[in-house]
């Protein structure tokens, strides 16, 4: 009996052993994996507030804070997508004036009696008339307290006002720090001379309901040339698709069609060293490829020929605290 009793308990031993082990090595597995972000930070805290304007945004999220709505450019910054899954989207800073009763309605279905709004100069360079403030007088009458977040004196000042304002002050310092070494790092490593490398970028837009692609080619002048490729020593090409009369549409020049087909002639024209893809890489790919195929002289323009056809985030100076990495990635790339 004394033998029988011992080997079960040997039996009860390894079992949970195993069963520690599979634990053990599950914790592993998402400690080192994608859950380990969301393990290690917790979700963003909901504050009793609306806030107009993206960068102010982009700060409270990196403080650990989203609001219970706000009025950002959700059709052009991509973490826009991310953020309204927990705080709704009102419409841009410049739908919210078309639409006047928007904001005040949203204080009132969100109980909320705080509007905290940036203050940026310019806020958009496609909207040079659009201003967060603009917002203000249509809350007149209404018992909504409205505070500022003035973003002239730079990011830094920027994120422990905002701190404040939402009651975090504790977390401006580490959010400040962690930015402030990720922007030396990606500035120590720019490259010293202009290669005046051109690049043409290419943005993609692809409807799922029809399987239909657009292409879009950013304008220089926008946020691509001041954030990034000045900074890289490099140059827009994207006039070769400028339409003999018109102007840039939000900073973009519209790929047009002719008879259905992708009109790329300019990109062979303007031969660029790099191709960027923004928006939706997919479009871009399946317009150069559709192209090519009917026009083989494509492949011979440098950017192809040479693999120097790059997916990259776009930047309209929306997430300022993620400005860094994406500089970095961009550097990468363009460096080659």
């Amino acid at each position: 009996m004394f033998n029988i009793q011992r080997i079960h308990r040997t039996k009860v031993r390894k079992a949970a052993l195993i069963t520690a082990a599979v634990f053990l090595m599950l914790v592993s597995l998402f400690s080192v994996g994608g859950a380990d972000a969301s393990m290690k930070t917790p979700p963003p805290e909901k504050a009793k507030v609306i806030i107009i304007g993206d960068r102010v945004v982009d700060i409270a999220y990196n403080l650990g804070v989203l609001p219970e709505a706000m009025s950002v450019r959700g059709g052009l910054w991509p973490m826009a997508k991310k953020l309204k899954v927990a705080s709704q989207i009102l419409g841009c800073p410049r739908c919210i004036t078309v639409h006047k009763d928007v904001v005040p309605n949203a204080c009132k279905k969100c109980g909320v009696t705080r509007l905290i709004i940036e203050k940026s100069n310019p806020y958009c360079l496609y909207k040079p008339k659009v201003k967060p403030e603009n917002v203000v007088p249509l809350m007149a009458g209404t018992n909504v307290t409205i505070e500022y977040v003035d973003f002239s004196e730079g990011i830094e000042q920027a994120v422990r006002r905002t701190a404040q304002l939402l009651d975090c002050t504790g977390k401006a310092t580490a959010v400040i720090s962690k930015y402030r070494k990720q922007l030396a790092s990606v500035n120590a490593a720019l490259p010293k001379e202009k290669s005046g490398k051109r690049v043409v970028i290419l943005n993609g837009i692809y409807q799922t309901a029809t399987g239909k692609t657009m292409l879009r080619v950013e304008a220089p002048g926008g946020y691509a040339d001041q954030f990034l490729l000045s900074k890289l020593g490099c140059v827009n090409a994207g006039d070769a698709f400028k339409p003999s009369q018109g102007k840039p549409s939000k900073g973009h020049y519209m790929v047009r069609r002719k008879k259905g087909e992708m009109v790329l002639t300019p990109l062979i024209a303007a031969d660029p060293d790099i191709i960027v893809m923004t928006g939706d890489a997919f479009a871009v790919q399946k317009a150069l490829a559709d192209y090519q195929a009917l026009h083989p002289e494509l492949a011979k323009i440098k950017a192809i020929r040479n693999l120097a056809v790059y997916a990259l985030p776009p930047y309209i100076d929306s997430g300022v605290l993620e400005y860094p990495g994406v500089l970095r990635k961009w550097a990468v790339a363009l460096a080659r």
